[in-house]
């Protein structure tokens, strides 16, 4: 189970805590921690003696801080260099006054209300405020020694390579020092690192009378975050001036307190990093059930998606994933971030230059967020970041923009896979409700019907077209069941049309490979019928028939060619296949022997293509519970159309009922499926004759395979 760390306000909260309790403890163990001060108290029955490291330098010219009562002031060397001495002071006050004087000095409290006016020259506040005010004195005057140098008796060296500028490449291989001055008494007090080393191990300065030098490693260390980081230890804050700090010296901070082992500067650095410098970073310190809870599993809402964020959130996640960082909180929320900046926010070098293995992790991650109800913002998105990557010509493009294609594939197989859930959201719904009148309805209905098409295979497009009929073309108007939603003349319906068309090319193609992989399975009976009436098979069993290759003695397979067919052989696909049906088995005896076993497994004996041509069949297609018990086709009175064509010569699935069908929104349609053709006699004889040669040429290939079996 992680640890838990506080977040944003707590942690400042928890760090000022630590503050106070640790001057608090100086207070009580001044004496053994390096005093240089002692209170020779003076009273009716002795001698008292009090020690204390009072080297807090007080600036007695600033009004920031009132002085200290005591009635000896001596100046103060800048920078120290007697180190070693031991100051005695007399005085005359009484012992508990005194001690409350100096416990306000170290701790900023211990004085009652009745002393305020000793020290507080403004005017009166409420406590609240009085409190904050007497924090912010002792902040002040803490980092007036601290920077001044006063009584300072420590230093602190950094050596390596600090130098920001590239111009030379020389200067990249110098080595430089950084010192700090600082005090033990405040090191040992705030920083267990510093006490184990100068109270433990009792490190001693190398030459008499010169103040102890230690030395800290580069990295982590560097001397924008030894800055920031004395400047918390001796304030409880890491805004103890104006100067700010950028995200590398922020994670240079929370490495050097990783090494200090200061965990209240840990976790104030991490929650100013996700709070202030990534804008909450995605609710980083929530756990998965609460981040649900939040977002309610939608994309794209959990958290800022600005660009300085799209930015920083790739080096937030590097950064976490190091070996001396390991952080949990920064991790998830980074790569939350990554996965909710999907689209432009990933259009960036930084981004780009995650390693592979990083970057494939972060599409697993979209894909989970990959759902029906997220479907519409992630194509918006992938369509941004590829009008904006259209713009860019550096290198680290290509390595975005194949990013973007991976996740659009996923984003393509749901549209397709789960078309039915998507056509039930409210971007949907609410286009739908509007006819498509709205300028950017074209464009928005257009992109998802192009991300069904592209997401078509074996398994889904059945049901694709299916979800296209029922829950677009069909679906009725919320206010008058008997009619469509859309009307006739609805700039949706015709590219809805189009999108049905484009499926029915689809499963044309590739509907033997389809029923192999059970691609009809789950069809409802009227979608199964329409679907073989498109593709003029006998009835929609034919759609179910499992497909059983014959072996040869030779391994003969079922080859199936699944490719674009020409126009002219487009519309008459499925007769083909019915023709090859026809074709008598002359040679059934050795079938086994014969590699052309292959081809007549496909061409299965049903009827005559001359029989279907000359046959009307009329099939009542049922999809919805009928509207009224005299209808034929329970949606027939949700159609636009103003006329019924006379029955077709050729047999059809719908028959008469097809002209009664939504999907013709009038008689004007152009689309295959609303207007079913009537031959006319010699356009039906033209048929049987272009049938009857078709079943030649099946006929002599067989018999030239046969040949080529027999010894």
């Amino acid at each position: 189970m992680e640890k838990r760390r506080p977040r944003g306000g707590e942690a400042v909260q928890n760090s000022t805590v630590h503050w106070q309790d640790d001057l608090q403890a100086l207070f009580h163990h001044a004496k053994e921690r390096f005093a240089d001060v002692v209170w020779e108290l003076q009273s009716d029955s002795g001698t008292g003696l009090e020690e204390s490291s009072l080297s807090l330098g007080i600036d007695f010219s600033s009004p920031s801080r009132s002085p200290s009562p005591a009635p000896y002031r001596s100046s103060s060397p800048t920078p120290s260099t007697n180190t070693g001495a031991l100051l005695r002071l007399p005085t005359n006050i009484n012992p508990t006054l005194f001690a409350n004087e100096l416990e306000y000095l170290y701790t900023g409290k211990g004085l009652g209300d009745a002393f305020e006016f000793l020290f507080d020259s403004g005017d009166a506040t409420e406590d609240g405020h009085s409190d904050e005010a007497r924090i912010d004195k002792l902040r002040k005057d803490l980092v007036f020694m601290w920077r001044s140098r006063l009584y300072s008796d420590v230093r602190i060296a950094l050596t390596g390579n600090f130098s920001s500028s590239s111009s030379s490449s020389s200067n990249n291989h110098e080595s430089t020092t950084a010192v700090f001055s600082s005090h033990r008494f405040i090191l040992v007090s705030r920083v267990p690192y510093f006490s184990t080393q100068l109270l433990h191990w009792g490190t001693k300065p190398s030459s008499p009378g010169e103040p102890l030098t230690l030395t800290l490693p580069s990295p982590p260390f560097t001397p924008a975050s030894l800055h920031f980081t004395l400047g918390f230890i001796y304030t409880g804050t890491l805004v103890f001036s104006h100067r700010t700090f950028d995200l590398d010296t922020a994670f240079h901070i929370m490495r050097s307190a990783t090494y200090l082992a200061l965990d209240s500067l840990y976790d104030e650095i991490q929650a100013r990093i996700v709070q202030e410098m990534m804008h909450g970073l995605f609710h980083a310190f929530l756990e998965f059930s609460e981040y649900e809870a939040i977002t309610g599993g939608k994309w794209g809402t959990g958290g800022c998606r600005c660009r300085q964020c799209a930015r920083r959130a790739p080096r937030v996640l590097e950064f976490s994933l190091l070996d001396d960082v390991k952080n949990p909180h920064l991790e998830r929320g980074a790569r939350r971030a990554l996965v909710g900046l999907f689209g432009e926010g990933w259009c960036t070098s930084e981004f780009a230059a995650l390693p592979q293995k990083t970057r494939d992790a972060l599409l697993k991650g979209l894909a989970k967020r990959t759902t029906p109800m997220n479907v519409f913002p992630l194509l918006h998105a992938a369509h941004a970041a590829f009008k904006k990557l259209d713009n860019v010509s550096e290198p680290w493009a290509e390595t975005v923009r194949d990013m973007i294609l991976a996740a659009r594939k996923t984003i393509d197989d749901v549209a397709a896979s789960q078309a039915a859930d998507c056509f039930e959201q409210p971007e949907w719904l609410e286009i739908m409700e509007a006819d498509g009148v709205r300028f950017e309805d074209g464009e928005r209905v257009e992109m998802l019907l192009e991300s069904i098409r592209r997401g078509l295979n074996e398994k889904n497009a059945a049901i694709a077209y299916q979800a296209l009929v029922d829950s677009v073309l069909l679906r009725p108007h919320p206010t008058d069941p008997e009619a469509a939603m859309l009307s006739s003349t609805s700039h949706v319906r015709v590219q809805v049309e189009q999108a049905r068309m484009d499926i029915i090319r689809y499963i044309r193609r590739r509907w033997v490979t389809i029923r192999q992989e059970d691609g009809f399975a789950g069809l409802a009976p009227w979608a199964a019928q329409e679907i073989a009436s498109e593709l003029e098979l006998k009835d929609e069993s034919e759609l179910f028939m499992p497909v059983t290759p014959s072996a040869t003695s030779r391994g003969g397979k079922l080859t199936v060619r699944n490719g674009p067919v020409s126009k002219a052989e487009e519309s008459d696909s499925a007769s083909v296949h019915s023709s090859m049906s026809a074709v008598p088995s002359r040679r059934a005896a050795d079938a086994p022997k014969s590699s052309s076993a292959s081809v007549r497994s496909v061409a299965r004996s049903t009827h005559s293509t001359a029989t279907r041509v000359t046959t009307t069949t009329t099939t009542t297609i049922s999809r919805r519970p009928p509207l009224s018990p005299g209808s034929l086709r329970p949606d027939s009175k949700l159609t636009p159309a103003h006329s019924t064509p006379t029955p077709s010569v050729r047999g059809s699935v719908a028959g008469m009922e097809r002209a009664k069908s939504p999907l013709s929104p009038g008689p004007g349609s152009a689309s295959r499926h609303t207007s079913m053709s009537t031959a006319s006699g010699s356009g039906a004889e033209t048929k049987v004759r272009r049938s009857i040669r078709q079943v030649g040429r099946i006929v002599r290939q067989v018999d030239a395979l046969d040949d080529l079996d027999d010894p």
